[in-house]
Parts: structure tokens; C-alpha cells; sequence
């Protein structure tokens, strides 16, 4: 397995933002181009520099290409993506497993799935819809850029195309029955590359870097979002206890002081307990961990709209936390994140039925298109260890998952935009420091602290804290 410190140890030379300009328009740009066949004369190009929030842990730019092919002209317009940051940055944020996981998706997990779909006879467009197409993706040492240790992803750009990012923070229903729709698929195909490629699906697992969310010194960036998580949310808890407990079950008081008793003091191990109990070899349901987005939310999926203005299509981008873990982590997060409190009863519920139907029939297919080698009866037999039942029953242990997240990733998303850029900018010059410990507790105040307590109310409700 390749070590966390293959990726942090090794870069002394950072790519500044004149190199990357330089790489592009030198070198990259044309090999993007080649994507575009001999045939293809590239007329003219244009490269730009994103601004604003839009590169959190990037540097992102916009590169045009205007095309010529077969006499007519075609613009492609590409979004390509650096890491950003100094080296301590990059260490303290992850970055460098981030960044190496994220193309070792594009590179290697993605196409083993095209390559299993093509040999069940299935068409493998089911994978390349699910992103962005990609022109280039490279972690390490990159030709002709002369730094360390980068990360160089070019994909296209969808905006031209009618993608756009959803709604700040709730969705529609349209809106998150499609998020589970491209989620239900990508799972099932970690499940039937285990199955009926084992020796492939081994070599995925081990390519990707583990991201544990404790480190070795107690300061790494989930410790420091943590802590404040944990602060602002027992603080608003202690602060208004008599008014949020009023007409509750006496036991869910009882559930959050045992939050408070097993992980106030290190948060983390209550994620990192997550992440890792849910895959051991011990545990009977491990069979429903496998490879993850690891950061499914709506600010990491484009959607495309019909004439009656539904969701007719759907993106995934940005799979820089990508992670082996349980699915759960995928679906707590973005269906706590994006769901309305006041429908969250009745609509998460169904989500997870929609999820299910939309796994169980890509799985159902593939293996189906297998019988050489797995009976009728032996699918059957593997579909029910992935039964809805067993299904919820696995998802109940670390559903809670997702309301950790809400409690430090919420109120970012209703802060105002003035907070949030102040935030970002404390985040890569100071993350350790006094400010941006304290606008993490102050943004978006008590309406996000409310929301936060309704997930943890809703968790309790739906038992996804009695193995707390």
C-alpha cells in the first residue's frame, strides 16, 4: 500500500502561478488538443486564472480552445486544476493525498469500471456520464513542470453546456433524487468489480492513500474543524438546553451527554471510528464498504436541467477526499446536508429506497451478465447480502456520520459570502490561528447552530446514535 508519507516528505518546490500559466500554454493545451484526433487543427487558444471561492483547495483555470475539425469550427472550453498553496499548506490540509486520490480516480477506478462494463457486453457510456470528460490527469513528478511533486487534472468545462452547481444549501426533490441516482451505480460497480474482479478491485483498494481523520500529532485540519465543531455545537447546546430539549424523549438528552462523555475531548475518533470499524474484517457487515466519492454534497455535483426546468442529468466532480470506507459516508453526508429539516422526516426516508433500487439494479445487471461464472443461484445469493433491509440495518451504525459533518461544514454554507471568503482566506494562511477559530464558531450564528440540532434530533429519532 502506498504511505501517507510517499506524499508529504518529498515536495521542497511548489509550482508558482507564472509556471502554471507557462505549463499551460506550452505544453498542456496541447495535450488536450490531441484528445481532438489528427484531423483537428487547433486555430487559437486562451488560458484565464478562476478567481474567487470557486478553487477552495485549488488553483483552478479556464482554458478555450478553438478548433477546427473536418472545416468546422468547435470552441472547447477546459477547467484545469493545480493544487495550490505552500508546502506547509499542503501538508496540514492533506493535500498531497487529496490530490494523488483524486487522479488515481480519474486515472485507474474509472476506467477498471469501463473496462468491467465493456466486458459484461454493457455499455461503459454509464461510467463516462457520471463526470466530466477528462483530457489529462497526472500526480508526481510532471514533465516539462519544473517543481516537485503536483497534481495537473483537465476536464471539461460544463458550464457551456447548461451544468450548474444546485441551491447554496437545500435541494429539491428532483435535485437529490438525482444525486442518488449517479451515487447508487458508482457504489454498485465497487461492489461487482469485487465480486468478478477481485484481483483489480485489490489493486484499486491498495492505490488508494488512506486519509485517516486523526494524525500522528493531534493538529492535523479534521482535528482543527472538529474541535470547533464540537465547541460551537455544545456551547449553543448548553446555552439553550431548556428550550431545545422541551417535549423531547428523555433519552435523547441522555444521547448527547454520551456524545459529549466518549468524544468531546478528541472528536475525530468518533469519524476515524467510522471510516475504519465499518470495513473490518470482524464486522458482518463489511461487505458494503467500497471505493467513495468521500465528499458527496451539492457543491460537488453539476446539474443540467429539461424544458420543465427537472433535473435531467448530473455530474460528479471533485473527488479529492475519495476514500474505502462504508457508502454510508456518501449518503449521511449530502442527504443531511441538503435536505430541508422541516421535509427531512418523510424525504430521507425515501432517498435511501431510491438509493437502494438504483445500486441493486446496476449490480443486478452486471452480475446477471456473468452466469459463466456465477449461477443463478449464487447471484441470487449475493443480491440478498445486498437487500434494502440489510442495507438500512448497515447504514443505522454510521448514519451519524452525517451529522458530524453538518455540524462543521453547515454553518460555511449559511454564512454570508463575506464571511466565507474571509473564512477561506483564514483557512490557507492561519487555520491554527485565533480568527479563524472564532469566525468558524460566530458564522451564520444560532440559524445554523438550530439546523445542526435538528440533524442530531433526527439522528436519535432514527436510532443512528445507539452505537454511539
Amino acid at each position: 500500500m502506498l504511505s501517507e508519507d510517499t506524499y508529504t516528505t518529498v515536495c521542497t518546490k511548489m509550482s508558482t502561478q507564472q509556471q502554471q500559466l507557462d505549463y499551460i500554454e506550452r505544453y498542456l493545451v496541447y495535450d488536450i488538443f490531441q484528445y481532438f484526433g489528427k484531423d483537428a487543427v487547433l486555430e487559437s487558444h486562451s488560458v484565464k486564472c478562476s478567481t474567487g471561492l470557486d478553487g477552495f483547495m485549488s488553483a483552478l483555470y479556464t482554458v478555450k480552445l478553438e478548433l477546427l475539425i473536418a472545416d468546422r469550427r468547435k470552441s472547447e472550453v477546459v477547467l484545469v486544476k493545480f493544487m495550490k498553496g505552500d508546502e506547509a499548506f499542503r501538508k496540514s490540509s492533506n493535500s498531497y493525498i487529496q490530490f494523488a486520490n483524486e487522479i488515481f480516480g480519474y486515472a485507474e477506478i474509472l476506467p477498471a469500471y469501463e473496462h468491467l462494463l465493456r466486458e459484461s457486453h454493457l455499455s461503459s457510456d454509464v461510467v463516462t456520464n457520471w463526470v466530466p470528460r477528462c483530457y489529462f490527469a497526472k500526480f508526481g513528478q510532471v514533465d516539462r513542470l519544473p517543481t516537485g511533486k503536483e497534481s495537473v487534472l483537465a476536464l471539461k468545462h460544463l458550464k457551456g453546456d447548461g451544468y450548474e452547481l444546485g441551491p447554496r444549501l437545500i435541494l429539491r426533490r428532483d435535485q437529490l433524487e438525482a444525486m442518488v441516482r449517479l451515487i447508487g451505480p458508482f457504489h454498485a460497480m465497487g461492489y461487482a468489480t469485487r465480486i468478478l474482479q477481485p484481483n483489480v478491485y485489490n489493486r484499486l483498494r491498495q492505490g488508494i492513500v488512506p486519509m485517516p481523520f486523526v494524525s500522528p500529532d493531534g493538529k492535523g485540519i479534521f482535528e482543527i474543524l472538529y474541535r470547533v465543531a464540537f465547541d460551537r455545537f455544545f456551547g449553543f447546546y448548553d446555552r439553550q438546553k431548556e428550550q431545545l430539549l422541551q417535549g423531547t424523549d428523555p433519552g435523547f438528552a441522555a444521547a448527547i451527554e454520551r456524545l459529549r462523555e466518549k468524544y468531546f475531548a478528541e472528536p475525530t475518533q468518533l469519524l476515524e471510528k467510522i471510516r475504519t470499524q465499518s470495513y473490518a474484517e470482524d464486522q458482518p457487515d463489511s461487505y458494503f464498504a467500497t471505493i467513495l466519492h468521500g465528499d458527496y454534497n451539492r457543491n460537488n455535483v453539476l446539474f443540467h436541467y429539461g424544458e420543465d426546468g427537472k433535473v435531467d442529468d448530473i455530474k460528479a466532480i471533485d473527488f479529492q477526499e475519495l476514500r474505502y470506507s462504508t457508502t454510508t459516508i456518501d449518503l449521511s453526508f449530502f442527504m443531511y446536508m441538503n435536505t430541508p429539516s422541516a421535509e427531512r422526516e418523510e424525504i430521507y426516508s425515501d432517498l435511501l429506497v431510491k438509493y437502494h433500487k438504483s445500486m441493486i439494479e446496476m449490480l443486478e445487471l452486471v452480475l446477471q451478465r456473468h452466469q459463466d461464472e456465477l449461477t443463478e443461484a449464487k447471484v441470487q445469493q449475493l443480491l440478498e447480502d445486498y437487500s434494502f433491509e440489510r442495507f438500512q440495518a448497515h447504514f443505522k451504525r454510521y448514519a451519524f456520520y452525517g451529522v458530524l459533518v453538518c455540524m462543521h461544514f453547515m454553518p460555511w454554507l449559511l454564512g454570508t459570502e463575506a464571511d466565507c471568503a474571509e473564512l477561506s482566506r483564514l483557512f490557507d494562511t492561519d487555520m491554527h490561528g485565533a480568527a479563524f477559530r472564532q469566525l468558524s464558531i460566530d458564522i451564520a450564528g444560532d440559524v445554523a447552530n438550530e439546523e445542526i440540532f435538528k440533524t442530531v434530533r433526527h439522528a436519535y429519532e432514527h436510532g443512528y446514535m445507539d452505537e454511539i
